[in-house]
């Protein structure tokens, strides 16, 4: 290293076996970036996808003897995926490909899209997608007549929600039924999920249907004539209704009576 009070040049570590990287603690060698660090993880993304940046972090230390960023080694992770999997870009433009490919592996699965209509008039650009597998539709129609919709956010580079409703087996196994990808939780995704779903799913089945305090299912549930009763009753989440409770009353036995009057079946005799 260089002195700072003069021009002098100063040794102050010595390596016997030299290599790129040294026996030094804490550096940022430049030699060592991301592309290198995804070199040395390569195999330990391959076995499992869902690598922690800080053993990363650690597996790099103990390999090369060096110290890396949190950041060094994400960008390194982010590579490996991206060579394996493919990046953000990449895997939605191969999306009508993937949900083809859907369908011609499962005879007669249901796919709807919805264009954005504001697209190019040249590339048509998917606003909603809906999908429900052939073998899923079958099995509904051999479930009890309740099912539960609900809303989850994706996560990574391109956000959004997926739309999904489940039912449950004669097993009490949960079965999803039908998906759809959002840009948001709106009166018309809803609706248009909703539509879908009765048509090409449920068709003239009655169904009570549980559901959260959402706007727009609730404005898509009284408002479309294929959900009013007779065809459609419905009903309050109860994991919902529970969670609301505890906002207001933090009370632990109040939270056990909820779930306990909730969930009863039947009235009980004097």
């Amino acid at each position: 290293m260089k002195k700072k009070n003069h021009h002098m040049w100063k040794i102050t570590c010595w390596v016997d076996a030299h290599n790129c990287f040294g026996s030094c603690r804490g550096n940022d060698n430049r030699s060592l970036n991301s592309t290198t660090i995804a070199f040395y993880i390569i195999h330990s993304v391959e076995k499992d996808i869902a690598y922690q940046v800080k053993h990363i972090q650690a597996d790099i230390k103990n390999i090369l003897n060096v110290d890396i960023s949190y950041w060094n080694a994400w960008h390194g992770s982010r590579k490996v995926i991206e060579n394996i999997y493919g990046t953000w870009e990449s895997n939605f433009a191969n999306l009508p490909k993937y949900i083809a490919t859907l369908q011609t592996s499962n005879h007669n699965t249901v796919v709807k899209w919805f264009r954005n209509p504001n697209g190019s008039s040249h590339v048509a650009t998917f606003k909603y997608i809906f999908w429900a597998f052939r073998p899923a539709i079958n099995a509904f129609h051999l479930c009890r007549p309740v099912i539960s919709i609900d809303a989850f956010r994706l996560r990574g580079s391109y956000t959004g929600k997926m739309l999904i409703d489940v039912t449950k087996d004669a097993n009490n196994n949960i079965l999803p039924i039908s998906y759809a990808i959002v840009d948001e939780e709106t009166t018309h995704s809803w609706s248009w999920f909703l539509y879908r779903f009765r048509h090409f799913v449920a068709q003239d089945s009655q169904l009570c249907v549980i559901l959260e305090q959402h706007q727009g299912i609730s404005h898509a549930m009284e408002n479309l004539e294929e959900w009013k009763e007779p065809l459609g009753y419905h009903r309050f989440c109860l994991r919902h209704i529970r969670s609301n409770l505890m906002k207001k009353y933090k009370n632990v036995r109040l939270k056990s009576f909820c779930w306990d009057i909730g969930s009863t079946t039947q009235k009980k005799r004097l």
